[in-house]
């Protein structure tokens, strides 16, 4: 697992949650957080603790649990988001 950053994007301000990356592909990625996360949600991910650019991801699935949730990330091309 690796540590990242989550960001929300919100009408009014930019939200950053702590995460782990569980699993990566060129498609897409597996995620662990103590946020909750919603399916079809659009989220930035950075290593944790870089102020660069975040990757552009879509939420396709969730399995939430008392801890948080695991979720299912499709990586979106740059503009997507």
């Amino acid at each position: 697992t690796i540590p990242i950053s989550l960001l929300l994007d919100r009408e009014d301000s930019k939200t950053e949650y702590d995460g782990w990356m569980v699993e990566i592909s060129p498609r897409g990625a597996r995620v662990r957080t103590s946020l909750v996360l919603l399916a079809g949600q659009m989220i930035g991910i950075a290593a944790s603790g870089d102020s660069g650019q975040k990757i552009p991801y879509r939420v396709v699935w969730v399995e939430r649990s008392s801890s948080g949730c695991l979720a299912g990330l499709a990586l979106l091309e740059t503009g997507q988001a």
